[in-house]
């Protein structure tokens, strides 16, 4: 069992709709709590695309792109061993 140094609340902070604004409030919103927290320092750099979402096209739309960074801050907390709920 993984022993968790620290915890994030940002799950609520998640939309369940796909359009560009809903997805960029989202966004902007959980990068503006894990800004705040010295454990992301390292994740400075990927934070930044987490306010600039693009609108995208009807291939790849926003929320898709959304996820991707989604991914690598799970993959990020996993690595730092933060819990994010």
């Amino acid at each position: 069992m993984t022993n968790w140094e620290s915890k994030v609340k940002v799950k609520h902070l998640l939309t369940d709709r796909e359009d560009h604004r809903s997805v960029q409030a989202s966004m902007n919103a959980i990068a503006d709590v894990l800004e705040k927290l010295p454990e992301w320092y390292g994740f400075r750099r990927t934070l930044k695309k987490f306010h600039a979402i693009p609108k995208g096209d009807d291939v790849f739309g926003p929320a898709a792109y959304s996820n991707k960074l989604l991914d690598k801050m799970y993959d990020y907390a996993n690595e730092c061993r933060i819990w994010v709920e």
